[in-house]
C-alpha cells in the first residue's frame, strides 16, 4: 500500500522519460552537416582553423584584413604553413563579397584533395565589421 501511495518516485521516472524523449528527438531533427573532405579525414581544416585561429590573436589578423595589407597576410600565413602544403586565402565580408584583389596564394594547387576553413573575424576597427576568411590547404605531392 505504501508504494502505491508513493507518487513522487512515479512523477520522477515521467519526468525523466519525457526529458530523454525531447533531447532524443532533438537531436534527431538537427541535420548532420557532412563535409567533401576527401580521403583526408579533415587534417587540413582542422590545421587550417588552428593557423588562423594562432594568427587572430590580440586582433592581428582583423588589422591586416581591415588595412588591406594583403602582402603582410600572405607572409604571416605562409610563415606558419610548412612548406609541404599549398595555400590559398581569401577575405569576404559578411555579404561575401570578396575583398582581396590580388591571388594570396603559395603558387598554383598541386593536390586535387583541397580541404578548406571558413574562419570569422570581427573588426576591431570603430567601423565595425565582421571578415569570413578562408584559408583552403593541399598537400604537395
Amino acid at each position: 500500500m505504501r508504494l502505491l501511495n508513493n507518487n513522487k518516485g512515479q512523477v520522477r521516472v515521467i519526468e525523466a522519460f519525457f526529458a530523454s524523449v525531447l533531447l532524443l528527438s532533438s537531436l534527431m531533427l538537427v541535420p548532420i552537416v557532412q563535409r567533401n573532405a576527401g580521403n583526408s579525414n579533415g587534417v587540413l581544416s582542422a590545421n587550417a582553423l588552428s593557423i588562423m585561429a594562432s594568427l587572430d590573436s590580440n586582433g592581428y589578423l582583423a588589422s591586416l584584413v581591415d588595412s588591406e595589407n594583403w602582402t603582410a597576410l600572405r607572409s604571416s600565413i605562409q610563415s606558419c604553413v610548412p612548406l609541404t602544403l599549398w595555400f590559398n586565402v581569401t577575405v569576404f565580408d559578411e555579404n561575401m563579397t570578396m575583398l582581396n584583389d590580388i591571388p594570396i596564394c603559395s603558387g598554383s594547387a598541386v593536390s586535387d584533395d583541397i580541404e578548406a576553413a571558413d574562419y570569422v573575424c570581427p573588426s576591431t576597427s570603430p567601423n565595425f565589421a565582421i571578415y569570413v576568411i578562408r584559408l583552403q590547404l593541399a598537400a604537395v605531392d
